[in-house]
This record gives structure tokens, C-alpha cells and sequence, in this order.
């Protein structure tokens, strides 16, 4: 239950960054955002407790994307970026091994 609360939360913010900026999101940013909840719903679905599964890895790298196309300066400053942010800032050790794991 704790993950998908994380999970939803997550999401939410996902959709407020997306749909809260002060102008229509392009299509990039939406695939992008759409992307982003997928690979996290499945990383917390399938993967929860597993740092070494690549859907986390996956999932930190769709949202890291997803929140570099938001360059408005009012979602850089809203607090599901600055949320979001903290989360894949967190987690960037998954990033990391992510590489490492595909490299190999």
C-alpha cells in the first residue's frame, strides 16, 4: 500500500507540472509525461523493493526527461517539480547502475 501511495503521488505531480504550466503542452512534453507515469507505475508495481531491476533505472530516466522539458519558469519553481526533482535526485544511484548494468 505504501508504494502505491508514493507511486500515485508521483503521478500526481507529474500531471500537475504538465498541466498547471501557463501554456499548452507540446506533444514532446506530453509523451514524455506519459512516458514517465508508465515506467513508474511499473517500476513501483512490479519492481518495489528491487533497486537492481531496470524498470527503476527506467523509470528515473522517463521522469529526469520529462522534467527537463519543463522549462517554463513557474513549473521550475512549483513544488511537484521541486517534489519530482528531490525523487530522481534521490534515486540517481539507480541511474548510475542503470548505465553500468547495460554497458556490461
Amino acid at each position: 500500500m505504501e508504494y502505491e501511495v508514493a507511486c500515485r503521488r508521483l503521478c500526481d505531480d507529474i500531471a500537475q507540472l504538465l498541466l498547471d504550466g501557463p501554456k499548452k503542452p507540446t506533444l514532446q512534453t506530453t509523451y514524455a509525461a506519459a512516458n514517465a507515469t508508465i515506467d513508474l507505475a511499473a517500476a513501483f508495481h512490479h519492481a518495489a523493493g528491487q533497486s537492481g531491476d531496470q524498470r527503476w533505472s527506467d523509470a528515473i530516466e522517463s521522469l529526469d526527461h520529462f522534467l527537463d522539458l519543463c522549462d517554463d519558469p513557474r513549473a521550475r519553481s512549483s513544488s511537484a517539480m521541486h517534489e519530482l526533482r528531490r525523487f530522481v535526485d534521490e534515486n540517481a544511484d539507480l541511474l548510475s547502475y542503470g548505465v553500468m548494468k547495460a554497458a556490461s
